[in-house]
């Protein structure tokens, strides 16, 4: 006796399982970075907000997410700084 299995469960249920095709190139990568970082900065600002109005009932959680963001600006902002370099580099080099 032959038993098959469907490995895909997900048409057994009427699933649709879409594959997400991710650009991967540096523009996207550094795209995806910089929306991230921002994202960053919303949520430490809303965290700030509610410490401000007495709405915070984990303080940890609250100083994680402001850190958090200013980590993260400060790599956006190395990043910056060594593309400029390397770009102010290649300028410099004769042809």
């Amino acid at each position: 006796m032959k038993v098959s299995f469907d490995t895909n469960i997900g048409s057994t249920f009427g699933l649709e399982v879409k594959e997400k095709k991710v650009k991967s190139g540096f523009k996207e990568l550094i795209e995806n970075f910089i929306e991230d970082v921002n994202r960053d900065q919303l949520d430490a600002k809303a965290a700030e907000e509610a410490l401000i109005k007495g709405n915070v009932e984990n303080i940890e959680e609250l100083m994680y997410r402001i850190e958090k963001a200013e980590l993260s600006l400060r790599l956006l902002v190395e990043i910056r700084n060594k593309a400029l370099e390397s770009y102010q580099e290649i300028m410099r080099m004769q042809v």
